[in-house]
């Protein structure tokens, strides 16, 4: 794997493991409720809801696994990150019932998700992304062949991830998108028709349908704990549909002091417009 040159990138700072917010969640948090945003082919909503209706954790690994091996990936990762006002990831949430160690937190702690173009590629795009680690390593050769990604295909190699796919996945009036990543052991990724890829595509929306519920209450919630009684307020105003104007009027303040907290409001929830905060106002003040 080794290449001719070896230098990093110039512009592009260290990883800082700090400013990474991992949380992990059990199967048994997970809500019965879907999400009727990711409702999708008949096959999809037949196997997310024998997902739903197993019982226990251990009989939905089991149709997990059996799903896996039909398709003839070895491994399923689900994680869903949040990205801050300048695009890095700054929080992520693990379903312990869909981890593999391709795409632990040490991968993102290590800083390898600046450098993956499969993870690139998942948060900017809803196409599947096929690769082997012969065309992630062109890859990397051809962006300079930094060395701070050098480790990261003998941890690939050493969990028995030599090919896969992979795909994001928005979700709606939010800053999260999920990431669903199958590996395999085969060493060259020719076998992934798009027979194969249509049947990952159903497994792993099926579990983004029965995570992503749940993923959302938890944002909501962490967002909801450091709002003030004065934000939450003008949040309750901003749900009913009240302008700056009347939300100004109600509350004996300025127009200027409401955009103040309005503007403040969108930097801690995370979110890029006047609507999206409307929605996630109606949401919190409803959860």
């Amino acid at each position: 794997m080794c290449a001719s040159r070896d230098g990093d990138e110039p512009g592009l700072p260290e990883p800082d493991p700090a400013r990474l917010d991992v949380r992990h969640f059990d199967d048994s948090d997970q809500r019965a409720r879907s999400d009727r945003h990711d409702v999708g082919a008949d096959g999809q909503m037949h196997l997310a809801g024998d997902l739903a209706s197993a019982r226990g954790a251990d009989e939905r690994a089991r149709l997990v696994r059996g799903m896996l091996s039909l398709v003839g990936f070895s491994e399923l990762a689900y994680v869903t990150v949040r990205r801050d006002a300048h695009g890095e990831i700054d929080r992520l949430f693990f379903a312990n019932g869909y981890r593999s160690a391709h795409l632990e937190p040490g991968w993102f702690e290590a800083g390898f998700h600046r450098r993956d173009v499969r993870l690139k590629a998942a948060l900017t795009s809803n196409a599947p992304f096929v690769w082997d680690l012969h065309s992630i390593t062109d890859a990397w050769r051809h962006a300079g062949s930094p060395s701070s990604f050098r480790p990261a295909f003998d941890a690939l190699r050493d969990c028995g991830a030599c090919c896969g796919l992979m795909f994001g996945i928005q979700v709606p009036q939010t800053s999260l998108r999920a990431i669903v990543s199958f590996a395999s052991p085969t060493l060259h990724a020719d076998w992934i028709t798009d027979g194969v890829i249509a049947q990952a595509l159903v497994l792993g929306l099926s579990v983004h349908q029965r995570c992503s519920a749940t993923v959302r209450a938890l944002d909501r919630g962490d967002a909801a704990k450091d709002l003030s009684d004065v934000q939450m307020r003008i949040l309750g105003f901003l749900a009913a549909g009240l302008s700056d104007k009347e939300i100004a009027l109600r509350m004996q303040t300025t127009s200027h002091n409401v955009d103040y907290h309005l503007r403040r409001l969108r930097q801690k929830c995370n979110v890029s417009s006047r609507t999206q905060l409307a929605f996630l106002a109606g949401q919190l003040l409803t959860s």
